[in-house]
């Protein structure tokens, strides 16, 4: 679909657009979810800019570095240029991403570059990466491509990419820019240099081969349930498959058929020796080293291509992390928000309700978007595991946690513990004594809560109350610990835990 560009502002009349919806507080969709926006209130005059349909000027506040956030809102804040383009706004129908089909078409497509690059030994460009050259029969038997169950062929995919109501989403990865690229060859062009195979390995998306890969993984979780509380590695929250490797493809010199290759010597009986998660990352890494077996995460690519390695034996990102402070919302005022933050070095994290009573977690905020989420029962975990403090109960057993269902019989615990964390030395907003609430007063604010003019008490009492459970968790005791907690808390949500294994990225 594509961003918001400075062009889309020159050549149609969006500014207004934009300001009609702020001020009809319909929701802006960025990176895939809806939010609600508002004008920066620091930027004197910048909501008659776009109601006017100032362009210019639009576009010198936007690209100046003093005020480089331009819009604050929920989740903010953020720029122009995080705005999705959507069908309102000239671009393509549909959602960011496209949805699951066109997900499977773009990384589909991918194999076939990635394939064609590495058969041509030198960098692809607007010649000789085309779509004839895609279907040539050396590369076909290369790619290994499914979605769902059904194999796609280079012909297939070249046709979905001009399918209708599909090219505003999906010829964006095929044109050519100036220098002869398109984010396929731009990726494929990265890929080749950085990883620099003999011949050509074959590529998967959705595969059996590749879905074998995955079954590995199950066994070690299926492994690891069986273990002892103390000795687990998983948490509770499911560890998906992309928290193990999010390799949207795989690429391998191993027989594309698992029941011959066994990748990553993958047994439904249960013999596998990887079955715990240390060995299996380990093996991870050294089929990569040895050029036999790596995942693949993909980015659109917007200018020049990076590639940037995961879960290295020796940690490059997340290396450090410490758990500085937290604060009730985005402004520290408690009954403005349902969330609570903690305020790590490197980056902040929210905690809140994801589906009003229920499904409370934990979601990494970068500058521009979410940089990756924890459920509350992988927090629960690590607060168990590491600090010996599990969330709202005195369970120790993480397989059998749950969040805290709220009800009035709790008024006066979370009461205390408003009392206690408002005044609290961590607290980046902390108020004094004198400013505190009386619990009648607490409780009718706590019953009036309103969110986009509707009454939200339910979620608010939820949510606030399991984050107030946490930071008793984290600070109800001294712990010596807590700074493994918050290296631990913040690796699991950014994909970067210690039994998360080697990837790479392409951006």
């Amino acid at each position: 679909m594509g961003k918001i560009k400075n062009e889309t502002l020159r050549k149609r009349p969006t500014a207004p657009l934009i300001f009609k919806k702020i001020k009809d507080k319909s929701p802006f969709e960025i990176d895939g979810k809806e939010v609600i926006l508002k004008f920066n209130p620091d930027i004197k005059g910048i909501g008659n800019l776009f109601k006017n349909n100032e362009v210019e000027e639009i576009i010198k506040a936007n690209d100046s570095k003093l005020t480089k956030m331009f819009f604050v809102g929920t989740g903010g804040p953020f720029k122009l240029t995080d705005l999705e383009k959507t069908k309102e706004f000239g671009g393509g129908s549909g959602g960011s991403g496209g949805g699951a089909d066109d997900t499977a078409v773009t990384e589909s497509m991918q194999c076939y570059y990635n394939a064609l690059a590495y058969h041509l030994k030198k960098p692809l460009n607007s010649k000789n990466a085309t779509e004839k050259a895609l279907t040539a029969k050396n590369i076909a038997n290369k790619v290994h491509v499914y979605n769902k169950t059904t194999k796609l062929n280079a012909s297939q995919l070249i046709e979905a990419h001009y399918k209708p109501g599909k090219e505003k989403k999906l010829l964006t990865w095929i044109e050519f820019d100036d220098k002869g690229q398109n984010v396929y060859t731009k990726t494929a062009n990265a890929l080749r240099k950085h990883q620099r195979w003999s011949g050509v390995p074959h590529f998967h998306r959705g595969s059996p081969f590749m879905k074998a890969v995955y079954e590995s993984k199950a066994l070690a979780l299926d492994f690891d349930k069986k273990q002892e509380p103390d000795v687990r590695k998983a948490p509770l929250s499911g560890y998906s498959d992309d928290k193990w490797n999010p390799g949207d493809i795989w690429m391998s010199t191993y027989d594309p058929d698992p029941s011959n290759s066994k990748p990553l010597d993958f047994s439904k009986g249960g013999k596998s020796c990887n079955l715990t998660f240390e060995m299996l990352k380990k093996a991870v890494q050294k089929e990569a080293d040895n050029k036999k077996l790596l995942g693949v995460s993909l980015k659109k690519v917007e200018s020049n291509a990076t590639v940037t390695e995961y879960n290295l034996p020796k940690r490059e990102q997340n290396v450090n992390v410490t758990l500085k402070k937290f604060r009730f919302g985005q402004t520290g005022d408690f009954f403005n928000s349902t969330d609570v933050y903690l305020i790590f070095n490197q980056k902040e994290m929210q905690f809140r309700s994801f589906n009003s009573t229920k499904s409370w977690q934990g979601e990494v905020k970068g500058s521009f978007a979410a940089g990756g989420k924890i459920g509350g029962g992988g927090v629960n975990f690590y607060c168990t595991d590491i600090l010996h403090r599990p969330i709202g109960t005195t369970n120790e057993d993480s397989l059998k946690w749950s969040e805290t269902r709220w009800n009035d019989g709790l008024f006066s615990n979370f009461h205390k513990l408003y009392e206690k964390y408002s005044v609290h030395s961590n607290n980046a907003k902390k108020i004094s004594k004198k400013e505190l609430l009386t619990l009648k007063e607490f409780k009718n604010q706590a019953n009036s809560y309103m969110s986009k003019g509707k009454n939200a008490a339910p979620a608010f009492k939820f949510s606030k109350y399991m984050g107030l459970l946490m930071l008793e968790s984290i600070y109800g005791k001294s712990n010596p610990r807590l700074k493994e907690w918050a290296e631990e808390v913040l690796r699991y949500a950014m994909s970067n835990i210690d039994i998360s294994s080697y990837f790479i990225k392409i951006e």
